[in-house]
């Protein structure tokens, strides 16, 4: 069984409403206006003006349309004196949604034939065309405020849904990097043991064996690495600048010549900033592993006042059809969604440097 919509079950209860109080209002105007009622003077108008209030969404310029030539028709035979446009409020109302001015243009029209054909003075009709002015105004006022309203309500929406889609691109873009990271960094440590294990099996078991033992040392702290970020993709990974100096060790073990040199209270960076800085370093040693021919890389950390500063540089051949991949483009978004600057080089070496800037003093700061 299908649901109904609110808004049609809405539609179903408050038009009939509407129908019957036009019709009750309209039976009553005269009455309200100090004239006696008349059961068969009225109940026309009545039973007329109310039911095309039910076809109102559908129709909404034909139905007061149809609603001022009923109005204008029982004015013309005698049998309605009491207004020219509050009878028409929701008709008016609901086409001036639509089409203000053709509305206002009705209105105005059927209240200048109702005067015309009550017949009244100049004075007269001067004081009923002024209030029935009045109330066309009221109405139209509404209507556009309540047209505003809902344009306003579906930008909101809009926006909310944008913002919705894309708070999810960047959760999405967050975790390709996060798996990026580890996966890369992984692969590239363990492809250098596994060579080294390869070239030196027959000649020196010893190292294989060592390189070996590296690799799948390497490869169970990534198998870590990902249950914890699988398990906890909510939670910022707590990974930070004291993280460092396990790549440097990596690197290490891996045949590389490493200069690690940190300045500053490095624990006291907050956590956004230390994790970024150290994704920053994990893309550079991965680079330097995997890209480069390099055999010593320079890797310096600064934790200053206002921003935190990456710096590494290796000694490999220059790169001229250099292009930057995933590793890379995830490293730039990290730093710019933290409003810091990323710099690339290769023309000597591979050189990379970015600079955090921190939302306060790092003296203080909890990780």
């Amino acid at each position: 069984m299908n649901a109904v919509p609110r808004s049609r079950r809405r539609a179903r209860l408050v038009d009939p409403v509407l129908a019957l109080s036009t019709a009750v209002g309209v039976g009553a105007g005269p009455a309200a206006m100090g004239a006696p009622l008349s059961w068969h003077g009225t109940f026309g108008p009545a039973v007329a003006l109310g039911g095309l209030v039910l076809a109102r969404r559908r129709f909404p310029v034909l139905v007061l349309v149809l609603s001022a030539a009923v109005l204008v028709a029982c004015q013309s035979a005698g049998l309605y004196e009491a207004g020219g446009v509050w009878p028409l409020s929701v008709a008016l109302f609901t086409a001036a949604l639509r089409r203000p001015g053709p509305a206002a243009a009705v209105g105005a029209l059927t209240l200048a034939c109702c005067l015309v054909l009550q017949g009244v003075d100049a004075s007269e009709a001067l004081a009923r065309g002024g209030v029935e002015l009045l109330w066309l105004a009221l109405v139209s006022a509404g209507a556009n405020s309540w047209r505003q309203y809902g344009r306003w309500r579906a930008e909101h929406q809009a926006r909310l849904l944008q913002r919705e889609q894309t708070r999810l691109v960047e959760q999405r873009l967050a975790i390709s990097r996060e798996v990026h990271d580890v996966v890369a960094h992984t692969l590239a440590v363990v492809g250098v043991h596994l060579n080294v294990a390869v070239e030196s099996l027959d000649d020196e078991p010893e190292e294989a064996r060592a390189a070996l033992r590296t690799a799948i040392a390497v490869r169970n702290q990534a198998m870590s690495d990902l249950k914890a970020f699988v398990g906890g993709l909510r939670d910022v990974p707590r990974l930070g600048l004291e993280s460092v100096v396990g790549l440097v060790e990596q690197a290490e073990a891996a045949g590389l010549d490493v200069r690690y040199d940190a300045e500053g209270d490095l624990d006291a960076v907050p956590a956004a900033q230390a994790l970024t800085a150290y994704r920053v370093a994990q893309e550079a040693v991965v680079n330097t592993l995997r890209h480069s021919d390099a055999g010593r890389l320079t890797l310096r950390v600064r934790a200053r006042p206002q921003a935190v500063e990456v710096t590494a540089v290796d000694d490999g051949s220059p790169s001229a059809g250099f292009t930057e991949g995933h590793g890379l483009t995830g490293m730039r978004e990290r730093v710019t969604a933290l409003g810091g600057t990323l710099r690339v080089e290769t023309d000597r070496g591979f050189s990379v440097r970015a600079v955090l800037p921190l939302t306060g003093p790092v003296t203080g700061l909890a990780p």
